[in-house]
């Protein structure tokens, strides 16, 4: 704690969001040290709020009460959240500080506008923590002086904030030559980090299995630590074995230690030998991950001081100067009404994340005008969104001259919407609330004439980039809105929840990229190879074959879509298809909806071990998350008998980080361990958590258990 981090006029109350990431608020905490910390949080990350309340304390001497309240389980309905925060409001007294980063967006903008109206001129009173470049930003663009205050945290401090143990590796009584390469390493970077403040070297870890504790569910060669930042270091002495390794080692060094961490692999080859473009090769998903790759050579000679080591590792990018504070937006009063589909109002959106939130909103409002907002980092989304939109458009207003249209006529009917789909003329900084609220403000100026209603829609794009939509459209007397990917409800901060958005047009091909669809059986397109060495093709395409029949009955037309990096004519390049089965094979896209399937080959030539099964089918479960978000479910199809998918599964729970596990194996061993049934559709995903679990079905083909369980399923998904 720094000794001005509160000075004696501050709120002496500092009340901290709480999401599926525990660091922010915890460096919330440390930073302002207040005599009080209230921890917000919904049903399902109490967990999380009591274990930065115990190590704020610890920590923190200042902190001398610590809080919990419970917003409940639905944190995506503004009426639900902000009515249970009005109640925590006489319980504050006086003057209070918000730190906005975690919870829900709904539980951010909520809580942002409520402080609003109470402390308009406080904006240094409102922070949200910049994950880029470590500044807490307040709501006028101005930043706190230093950072967040991470002095007292250890590297065993962090990992058990994400409930992981570490523990020191036993020696090995033979060390080989990758253990020598593993020393030098060490040595290196201790030698150049010694003195250094706020920073650790730490050898060999492993992270004891919670199922078995004698056992080990991965370890880390070494871990480096420099304030709150995390390097996971892998150290192979053959450069080929980098690629296959790289997924695995961005997956467990996220689990230990959240979103600030990066991941150092290194080999003893050649310079160049293997390089992040290889990595990508093998696996496009890791194209972008947080990752370096090193030689040995390399990393001996272009590290020579201390400052390299944290420049090139740790030290964030930040830009020449610290932007001046912008005003920010005074709150207005919201219409009278919820506009309608005929009243034409301006859409303001983020580009961020699943493309599906802001089609399924196209559908709903049907705007005269849709401004998306974009950063660097979704400036390549910008070109192909703007047709998916209009394809939405165009299905919503004429939905019979849209399903009569040949699909070659449809590229010429869908320019006469190009100019309803508009983009900011420059890129937001997604952490910026302020200039975002700025940019939006102007937006609503040149496209909203006096009577045209302006709704924010914060389903997709940052939690910073929704506030900043949401100060804007609040100024304007604009509704701020929020679209359940998975109900269908739309819930707006005015009025509450104000019906549903109805089944959106889905250009699939906008949303699975890297897929194509598929009109025959896999087992007649995919690779050879493929087929007996990695997934199971019989137990995919009789999967497929249940759902779509089970889609047509309800009256749907659905479409099978693969991954092109299976198909025997594939142009990708070979190493793309050793980890095929990290992305689901095939996808049954039903209306707006999509379904994974992935059956990872237990009976594959080299042994497949639980923990290989787990992180394919966590991988794959991912891939169709960043592609749909809650809108996609990842099945992954497994055959009684083969390998232990129950020790797999406790895996997977392990690695989404599942504190409360609900049944989620269905079929022929539907009973395993909580003995509950799979979800049915009346019941709600609200939890982050859960999009990034796969269900299980564990069943044989053909049989009325297999097709139970593959339409009970589709069933939750709303279908």
């Amino acid at each position: 704690m720094r000794a001005d981090s509160s000075p004696s006029d501050a709120p002496q109350t500092l009340v901290a969001l709480v999401g599926t990431s525990p660091t922010p608020p915890l460096l919330s905490a440390l930073t302002f040290a207040p005599p009080r910390l209230v921890l917000v949080h919904s049903a399902d990350t109490l967990g999380r709020a009591e274990r930065i309340a115990k190590m704020a304390r610890r920590l923190c001497p200042r902190i001398e009460h610590t809080e919990l309240f419970d917003l409940g389980r639905d944190v995506y309905d503004f009426r639900s959240v902000d009515g249970r925060f009005a109640g925590l409001l006489p319980t504050l007294g006086g003057a209070w500080r918000l730190c906005y980063t975690g919870g829900t967006k709904v539980m951010g903008i909520a809580a942002v506008l409520r402080h609003l109206d109470l402390f308009p001129e406080q904006h240094h009173w409102r922070s949200y923590l910049d994950a880029t470049t470590d500044a807490l930003r307040f709501t006028d663009g101005s930043v706190h002086p230093g950072g967040p205050d991470s002095s007292t945290l250890t590297t065993t401090d962090l990992a058990k904030l994400h409930q992981v143990d570490l523990h020191p590796a036993e020696p090995s009584a033979r060390p080989d030559e990758g253990a020598e390469l593993e020393a030098r390493v060490l040595a290196l970077f201790r030698d150049q980090l010694s003195g250094i403040p706020d920073s650790e070297v730490i050898g060999n870890q492993i992270m004891p299995d919670p199922g078995a504790p004698e056992q080990s569910i991965g370890d880390f060669d070494l871990i480096v630590r420099y304030r709150h930042r995390i390097l996971c270091v892998e150290v192979k002495k053959d450069p080929d074995r980098i690629p296959g390794a790289a997924g695995w080692a961005v997956t467990k060094a996220k689990r230990a230690f959240g979103s600030a961490t990066r991941v150092l692999l290194v080999h003893d080859g050649e310079p160049g030998a293997c390089s992040r473009f290889r990595i990508a090769d093998y696996d496009p998903e890791l194209n972008g991950a947080p990752l370096h790759v090193r030689a040995r050579a390399e990393l001996e000679g272009e590290f020579h001081t201390a400052r390299d080591l944290l420049e090139g590792f740790f030290l964030p990018r930040h830009g020449s100067t610290p932007p001046d504070p912008v005003q920010a937006p005074v709150p207005a009063q919201p219409p009278g009404d919820h506009p309608g589909h005929n009243d034409g109002p301006l859409l303001l959106m983020g580009v961020g994340g699943s493309r599906l939130g802001v089609l399924a909103a196209a559908h709903a409002y049907r705007p005269s005008q849709t401004v998306l907002l974009h950063t660097p980092q979704s400036e390549r989304e910008v070109a192909g969104l703007a047709p998916a939109v209009c394809h939405t458009l165009f299905a919503a207003e004429n939905p019979d001259e849209f399903k009569a249209l040949r699909r070659r006529q449809l590229p010429a009917r869908l320019r006469r919407y190009r100019n309803r789909v508009k983009f900011g003329h420059t890129a937001v900084d997604a952490s910026d609330a302020a200039r975002v609220a700025a940019l939006a403000h102007a937006k609503i100026d040149q496209y909203a004439s006096g009577d045209t209603p302006v709704v924010a829609d914060v389903t997709t794009g940052t939690k910073a980039m929704s506030t900043g939509l949401a100060l804007a459209a609040h100024a304007r007397g604009g509704c701020v809105t929020y679209l359940s990917p998975v109900t269908r409800r739309v819930s707006c901060h005015a009025h509450g929840p104000v019906g549903s958005s109805g089944v959106a047009a889905v250009d699939w091909s906008s949303v699975l990229r890297g897929y194509t669809p598929l009109a025959v059986p896999l087992t007649g397109r995919i690779h050879h190879q493929l087929a007996e060495e990695q997934v199971d093709t019989d137990l995919l395409d009789s999967a497929a074959a249940v759902l779509r029949e089970h889609a047509g009955e309800q009256g749907h037309t659905p479409t099978v879509w693969v991954d092109g990096t299976v198909l025997a004519d594939s142009a990708e390049s070979p190493l793309a298809r050793r980890s095929v089965d990290q992305r689901p094979t095939l996808v049954v896209t039903v209306a707006d909806r999509a379904v994974g399937l992935t059956a990872p080959c237990w009976s594959r030539r080299q042994r497949l071990t639980p923990g290989d099964w787990a992180h394919a089918v966590f991988a794959a479960t991912m891939r169709l998350n960043a592609a749909c978000g809650v809108a996609g479910l990842t099945l992954a199809l497994h055959r009684p008998g083969e390998g232990s998918v129950r020790r797999a599964l406790d895996l997977v729970d392990w690695l989404a980080w599942t504190e409360t596990s609900s049944e989620e194996i269905s079929g022929a061993e539907s009973q395993a361990r909580h003995g509950r049934n799979p979800r049915t559709a009346t019941e709600e995903i609200t939890g982050h958590e859960e999009s990034l679990r796969p269900k299980v079905v564990s069943a044989t083909p053909g049989t009325p258990e297999f097709r139970a369980a593959l339409t009970a399923h589709l069933r939750g998904l709303g279908v």
